[in-house]
């Protein structure tokens, strides 16, 4: 019988969002799901205009305590969504009834933010079971990502790097706006600087954040020219590159390829089998630098959206 979730509570919440991401990637029964690592960058690292924490709804397993059915999050303007449901309720009449509850609650969202479209649902390409229902809803394919593979039991390429870089790991705090700096010029070169450096300083301190998995190229100047963060999974075997970037100042320099060689080196230390990634179909660059160190296509993420009339 379907109950409407409840919000997010604490800590022990944000273990069984992780386990339940596990057994869905463990099943490997054709739907997508996250990384737990994608999971702790989004809530860890916000976006500057709000925090994610209460935008998490959960469904208790009536007849099991502690355990969850499924998690949703749904940020406030409802833009994007992302709902995680146990692996064996796959089709079942109950998980397309959360379905719809996360699609009803996103779209209010949206239309009360003055958004164009409700939430992006993301879905497997060999998910036919979505892909058919969110059109059947009236949601349109808007984008098409590429996920990204490396088998850690190959042998990895070396790094040409330029005289004087040095890649390693990030220092932390002590050198938190060259860090931040370095991902403002790659990514979010539009808003302020300040508010950005706090965001990261919040990052650097929160308890998912290790410096040995945030790889880092620096200049002898000490300017952080590209980044690198792992998340490795123990429990999957299976780590995470999320984000990657290079400073425009310091692209193509072979940097960005010498901080995704060393994090591939630290995640096979750590004892990972594979790393993951995803990148816009249409970012051809960035496929081919990927590629460049070792991984492969292994599939497609696709991105359906509805329009708010």
């Amino acid at each position: 019988m379907f109950t409407e979730p409840r919000v997010y509570q604490n800590e022990s919440d944000l273990e069984s969002m992780r386990n339940l991401l596990r057994q869905g990637r463990l099943a490997n029964n054709g739907t997508y799901y996250v990384h737990p690592g994608d999971l702790n960058w989004w809530l860890f690292y916000p976006p500057l205009t709000h925090d994610l924490w209460g935008s998490l709804y959960l469904w208790d397993d009536p007849q099991e305590e502690g355990r969850i059915l499924g998690w949703a999050l749904i940020p406030p303007d409802g833009w994007t969504i992302d709902v995680v449901l146990r692996p064996d309720l796959r089709g079942q009449p109950l998980a397309w009834e959360m379905v719809h509850w996360v699609a009803r609650r996103a779209w209010r969202l949206a239309k009360s933010a003055g958004c164009e479209h409700s939430g992006m649902f993301w879905v497997s390409e060999q998910d036919m079971l979505l892909k058919n229902w969110l059109l059947e809803q009236g949601y349109e394919l808007a984008e098409r990502y590429v996920h990204m593979v490396c088998n850690l039991s190959h042998a990895l390429p070396v790094a040409a790097l330029p005289e004087g870089i040095l890649v390693r790991s990030s220092q932390g705090l002590a050198e938190v706006r060259q860090r931040a700096r370095a991902q403002y010029g790659a990514f979010d070169s539009s808003a302020d600087f300040e508010r950005y450096v706090a965001r990261f300083t919040r990052f650097m301190q929160s308890p998912v954040y290790d410096p040995d998995c945030d790889v880092v190229a620096v200049s002898p100047e000490g300017q952080i020219g590209a980044f690198c963060i792992i998340w490795p999974d123990p429990l999957t075997g299976v780590g995470l590159f999320e984000p990657v970037g290079t400073h425009p100042d310091f692209q193509r320099k072979g940097l960005g390829k010498a901080v995704m060689l060393e994090a591939l080196a630290r995640l096979r230390g750590r004892g990972m089998a594979q790393a993951i990634l995803t990148t816009p179909q249409d970012n051809l660059p960035a496929t081919q630098l990927y590629q460049s160190v070792g991984f492969r296509i292994d599939g497609y993420l696709l991105c359906y959206k509805k329009l708010i009339l």
